[in-house]
């Protein structure tokens, strides 16, 4: 299967326009999230809705795109933070960097709150996985985290920070929810891991309110 971009046998001005409709996306899928219309993103762009469905045949087809440069963007921050010298600092300087990140793009933190992951191709998902892996090894050995924790465990918190930061709430909440996962994250705040009894978690039921009175 061909993995050429499909621009590269366009015409110089028709892959202005397809550039130019790409960063529209993202700007505009970052401010409104994917509900966001063609109508608004081709008026972004200063182009005609039939220049977008040209190039990109469905809005889905679209959203893949966006979302795969954010992937290649996030791959790229993962590759500096793994030759950083500084494990430990490089891993939270990614973390806290994601979850900004994930502010700024709703659309991107939108897909991982609802799926765990970004839906972007197999192969650049699989990139990112190694690379997260690579990440969590490197600061384990370096005595930065917790030795426990696996780059599947990243994924999920990823998709946690992304949720929290499309919930409702002050900048503050969501800044002292990062730091509580950091801290978590350290390797003195780890515990030996045992099933919750069940006993512990069954919701009691709730005594009836006399409202004879």
């Amino acid at each position: 299967m061909s993995t050429e971009s499909p621009a590269k046998h366009l015409r110089a001005d028709a892959r202005r326009n397809r550039a130019r409709v790409l960063e529209a996306a993202a700007a505009v899928f970052a401010e409104d999230g994917l509900h966001a219309g063609i109508e608004d993103i081709a008026q972004r762009a200063g182009v005609g809705v039939g220049t977008v469905c040209r190039n990109f045949p469905t809005k889905e087809v679209l959203i893949a795109e966006v979302l795969d440069a954010r992937g290649e963007a996030m791959l790229e921050e993962l590759g500096a933070a793994i030759v950083d010298p500084d494990p430990g600092a490089a891993f939270e300087r990614f973390m806290i960097g994601t979850a900004h990140s994930a502010a700024r793009y709703r659309a991107l933190a939108e897909e991982m709150a609802a799926r765990g992951e970004v839906p972007i191709r197999p192969g650049l998902k699989m990139a990112l996985q190694d690379a997260i892996d690579q990440l969590v090894l490197r600061a384990q050995v370096a005595g930065s985290l917790r030795a426990d924790v696996t780059g599947a465990d990243i994924k999920l918190l990823l998709s946690g920070l992304a949720q929290a930061s499309v919930t409702p709430g002050d900048d503050s909440s969501r800044e002292r929810f990062l730091r509580v996962v950091l801290d978590g994250l350290r390797p003195e705040a780890a515990r030996p891991t045992h099933p919750i009894p069940a006993e512990a978690i069954e919701v009691q039921p709730t005594a009836p309110v006399d409202d004879t009175h």
